[in-house]
C-alpha cells in the first residue's frame, strides 16, 4: 500500500495532484497537474503516473497528493 504526503491511502487508477514541479530530461511535471496512478514499484517505493497527455512519470509518494478539489 503507498501513502500520499498526508497519509492518505492510493490505489492504482486514482486521480492524484502533484505537489512540486518535477524537472527530467524529458520535460517538467508542473505542480497542481493532475495525474493518474497507473503502477507501484515496491523496491524503489515509486509510484508510476501518467498525465493528461499520456506521459509516463515515475514520482514518490511524497510528490503527490489525494486532495485536489
Amino acid at each position: 500500500m503507498i501513502l500520499d504526503k498526508k497519509n492518505r491511502k492510493v490505489k492504482q487508477g486514482d486521480r492524484v495532484r502533484i505537489e512540486e514541479d518535477i524537472p527530467s530530461v524529458n520535460g517538467m511535471l508542473y505542480k497542481n497537474s493532475i495525474v493518474k496512478v497507473s503502477d507501484f514499484d515496491t523496491k524503489t517505493k515509486k509510484i508510476r503516473v501518467t498525465d493528461n497527455l499520456g506521459k509516463i512519470w515515475f514520482v514518490e509518494p511524497s510528490h503527490i497528493s489525494c486532495s485536489f478539489l
